[in-house]
């Protein structure tokens, strides 16, 4: 076999589906670190020639903060935060056991060079503009890096990664190497305004978590109470972990199973630990879970226990007392729709001052008949003596009045308007001035 024919003639492609056990395999078996494990946007790759596995390349999202990688392009924090899925970090990078073949290696990274920005952005949905690499000095010179055109900018401070930050120090500092895509790469990335469609991917700042360790296991013991309508086979995480991972990430602002599973992905593992996520026998490491399963425990979960249990948290951090007010309201939710492809409608009782929602419930059959009819059941846990209730005029209901009174020992405040035009006549009669602020003339108001 001729290495000059090998170095001219080898292919790099994206690993295919099915191939990622032999993959993963390879890479524990001869990759000095023996470990398959990447976070984040994941691109990997097989180098071949004549059909045979010659080389491995994987790639996954950036580290979250390296002082040399951040002085030398020269952005800010929020830019780090908001545009760091424009750098990837070639993770891992091995020559299969074989024949030493001189400028492979520099040759499959400048193969990669011309075509990651593209399956990044096939994969997901944005190019990159800048690839970053650690390289053990004590192992190896970096020479492969730097014939591709790489630049070395200096030495990490000697902390394993652990998820979005680093916090193990294991004395054994890497050299840090970046190979910008592009030449305005670093002019971009600082840039107050990046270019289109840059712009247009960086989106909003990814979302992080910034909960305490005993924030966490009071979520953790607050859902271990949820039952779990899983089968048992193949389950690998508990319900209440993954509903607390969920939550976590809630709380960090994510708003969809894909932002939930980069928040679980980012949190480090003591984290993990705390929210009891499975432990891998293999590796022991503490895994969070996946989109696929946040989505699995989140679709099946039982609606009626999660708010029985949500709110009695919340009552215990938020107590309704004397002198404060509770809404009362309902809502179409746009986008969410039931089994049978009717619209939810949701009604909700809110303080005023937190914005806590305090119950919810929804209305099988929206309309002004089963919006009221929610009422009694929707107030039957809270505990209402003292408290001023607000509701709109779809509300202004005499039977609600008394419960609230009577049974509650609540206090009311309720919108009159044109559904009931003999009561609207009363007040007016009874306020005179039209003048008056609480009282509007018009039959419409």
């Amino acid at each position: 076999m001729d290495a000059q024919e090998i170095v001219e003639n080898v292919e790099l492609r994206l690993l295919e589906t099915g191939e990622l056990d032999r993959w993963n395999e390879e890479i524990e078996n001869h990759h000095y670190l023996h470990d398959a494990t990447l976070v984040g946007e994941v691109v990997r790759y097989v180098a071949t020639y004549q059909d045979q596995w010659v080389g491995l390349m994987g790639f996954c999202s950036a580290s979250y903060h390296l002082r040399a990688r951040d002085e030398w392009i020269g952005w800010d924090r929020g830019q780090r935060q908001q545009r760091r899925l424009l750098v990837a970090q070639n993770s891992r990078f091995l020559i299969l056991p074989g024949p030493k073949i001189a400028n492979l290696a520099s040759r499959l990274l400048g193969l990669c060079a011309k075509r990651v920005a593209e399956d990044y952005l096939q994969l997901h949905g944005h190019k990159v503009l800048l690839l970053e690499s650690f390289v053990d000095p004590q192992r190896y010179e970096g020479t492969c890096y730097r014939a591709a055109g790489w630049q070395r900018l200096g030495q990490s401070s000697g902390f394993a990664r652990a998820g979005r930050d680093y916090y193990t120090e294991h004395c054994a500092p890497k050299e840090l190497w970046v190979k910008p895509l592009d030449k305005k790469a670093t002019q971009w990335l600082k840039a107050a305004q990046m270019p289109a469609p840059w712009s247009d991917w960086i989106g909003s700042a990814p979302c992080r978590n910034e909960l305490t360790g005993q924030q966490f296991v009071s979520l953790v013991d607050l859902f271990w109470q949820m039952p779990d309508a899983r089968s048992r086979i193949g389950r690998r995480h508990w319900v209440g972990s993954v509903l607390a991972v969920a939550a976590v990430a809630v709380l960090a602002g994510a708003r969809t199973y894909k932002d939930m599973a980069d928040v679980a992905a980012h949190l480090l593992p003591g984290q993990l630990r705390v929210l009891r996520t499975w432990r891998d026998p293999k590796t022991k490491r503490h895994m969070p879970p996946s989109e696929s399963t946040l989505w699995r425990v989140l679709s099946q979960v039982d609606i009626e226990r999660f708010e029985q249990i949500i709110g009695s948290y919340i009552e215990g951090l938020d107590a309704i007392g004397q002198g404060d007010a509770i809404a009362i309201d309902g809502k179409t939710l746009r986008g969410a729709k039931q089994p049978d492809g009717s619209q939810l409608h949701l009604v909700s009782a809110i303080t005023h001052q937190s914005k806590t929602v305090r119950a919810q419930r929804a209305v099988d059959n929206p309309g002004a008949g089963s919006e009221i009819g929610a009422v009694a059941p929707l107030i039957a846990p809270l505990n209402l003596d003292g408290v001023t209730v607000t509701l709109d005029a779809l509300h202004t209901y005499h039977p609600t009045a008394r419960h609230l009174v009577e049974d509650k020992g609540a206090d009311y405040v309720m919108t009159v308007k044109g559904n009931h035009p003999q009561l609207q006549a009363k007040l007016k009669q009874l306020l005179g001035d039209p003048c008056d602020p609480f009282f509007s003339g018009s039959q419409h108001s």
